[in-house]
């Protein structure tokens, strides 16, 4: 049985982002109104119930991640305030509320992305802004969130914070078997690059992936469940989602600084513009097997591969009511 659950936001203005948990029982919405708003899961109703709703940040709300479970109940938010908050959901006075636990703040532009790392990585988070700078932070006590130290940083490339085309957006990559990697979107460049760690532990730009017509506007990972291979999906200006495939490369590596990296085979297995919009999100299941995208013609399309691997979209769930709201 297939059900779409419909419920108010309830926000002043344009909601930015919509963050489901690890267990996908909750999630958090945020918005231009600078408001973030938690919701629970109501299994024996069927329906999403607002648990708390705050003002996060002095500007739009752009971004959320959740931290995985094993640290509690942890988002963090990114705004056009320039600044990153970390909040933690805890009990006061025998109600549930969330507090803001640390800001870290960027100084150089809006900040447009906020991920938290794969948890065998520790309790990090990587953030991007508008002038291409990604940093990474790491929770030294993971006890007490107030204390954050800045381990790394690096640049993906050119975009500056006042461009209109300056938009950036990244995704990590989740199995536990490879050196680090994430995946960028590289602003008015029209790619997306793969970024991983060289023996000196200094991140590298590696692979590209290309072919887009317009500004990447986000890129998601998919998670490994014992494939020999990667998929990374990016949606995009030009009105395309598309499908990326990274297979090993045995023919040896290319040289660069002294280090030689085994660089993967990008081949794009997927491209569809039925959105016939520009498209703004996407997003893998949590087996890494069904992809959603959504876009500006108010849809959000779900594709899955077939047995003979072709992608094909299984299902629209439309923003409109009626019996056509959910179409296979």
């Amino acid at each position: 049985m297939n059900q779409v659950t419909k419920f108010d936001g309830s926000h002043e203005d344009l909601i930015h982002d919509v963050a489901f948990n690890y267990y996908g029982n909750r999630l958090a919405t945020c918005s231009s109104d600078q408001k973030i708003k938690v919701w629970d899961y109501n299994e024996s109703d069927g329906i999403w119930e607002s648990s708390s709703a705050f003002k996060a940040h002095s500007c739009a709300v752009l971004k959320t991640s959740w931290a995985h479970p094993e640290y509690g109940q942890v988002l963090a938010s990114c705004s056009f305030d320039r600044s990153v908050i970390v909040w933690e959901e805890s009990y006061h006075d025998a109600a549930k509320k969330w507090t803001a636990v640390a800001t870290l703040r960027d100084g150089n532009g809006t900040v447009q992305d906020v991920e938290f790392a794969p948890n065998h990585l520790g309790l990090r988070l990587a953030i991007v802004a508008a002038d291409g700078l990604v940093k990474i932070y790491e929770a030294m006590d993971v006890t007490s969130l107030a204390h954050w130290t800045m381990i790394d940083s690096f640049a993906v490339g050119e975009g500056p914070s006042k461009d209109e085309e300056g938009n950036h957006c990244l995704s990590w990559c989740t199995s536990k078997f490879t050196t680090q990697m994430m995946v960028v979107g590289c602003a008015k460049d029209h790619v997306a690059k793969i970024f991983r760690q060289d023996p000196n532990n200094k991140w590298q730009a590696c692979e590209i992936l290309g072919g887009h017509g317009g500004v990447v506007h986000d890129v998601s990972w998919a998670p490994n469940m014992g494939r020999s291979y990667h998929l990374i999906a990016t949606a995009c200006k030009d009105g395309h989602v598309r499908i990326f495939k990274l297979t090993d490369d045995n023919q040896g590596g290319a040289m660069s600084g002294g280090w030689t990296r085994k660089l993967f085979i990008v081949t794009c297995i997927a491209d569809f513009a039925d959105h016939n919009a520009e498209v703004w999100r996407v997003e893998w299941n949590v087996t890494g097997t069904i992809l959603s995208s959504s876009g500006d013609d108010g849809k959000v399309r779900l594709w899955k591969a077939t047995y003979t691997g072709d992608w094909k979209c299984m299902s629209v769930v439309s923003a409109e009511d009626g019996p056509n709201a959910f179409q296979r």
